[in-house]
């Protein structure tokens, strides 16, 4: 019996190895965007309290969520293909070497950040509610830099679960 159970663990630990793993399916961007409009919308319209919306109705707060979380999604995919930059043919989710998730993080932070400083300071864009707390420096809402590293990473963690073969 313990023979079978130390086979079954060293056959396990051989699955996982990311030597032996191989990307099955669709290019993980494709996951990626599709994993991460759903999740970024459900952030979306859970954040709504924390801007100002005016007088919206339920159908006009959704639409814009569901613009926000395409941008989001576009955001990520950018970001996974620039932190993909010289790691080959094989998708770097296999492996998910800690490199290659920080300059996916750092790229859609930085992204994020700057756009919500022009949105916070331009006519077009929105402006927070009283209960956004503030990053200190930036000024920018603590809440998106929050969502840029949750969703992004539940999202990326999806995708790489989708793909792994």
């Amino acid at each position: 019996m313990a023979e079978l159970e130390q086979e079954t663990l060293a056959l396990d630990r051989s699955t996982r190895d990311p030597q032996r793993m191989t990307w099955r399916g669709a290019h993980p961007a494709l996951w990626l965007a599709i994993f991460g409009v759903l999740i970024a919308f459900a952030w979306e319209m859970l954040q709504l309290p924390f801007y100002e919306t005016g007088d919206l109705n339920p159908a006009a707060a959704a639409r814009r969520c569901a613009l926000a979380a395409l941008g989001d999604a576009g955001i990520m995919v950018a970001a996974y293909l620039g932190a993909s930059i010289g790691s080959g043919k094989t998708p770097w989710l296999l492996a998910w070497p800690v490199s290659r998730f920080v300059a996916y993080l750092i790229i859609g932070l930085s992204v994020t950040a700057a756009i919500e400083m022009l949105a916070v300071r331009s006519d077009w864009g929105w402006t927070y509610s009283p209960a956004m707390p503030l990053v200190p420096i930036l000024d920018i809402g603590a809440v998106p830099v929050a969502m840029w590293i949750i969703v992004p990473t539940v999202a990326l963690w999806m995708t790489r679960r989708m793909g792994v073969n």
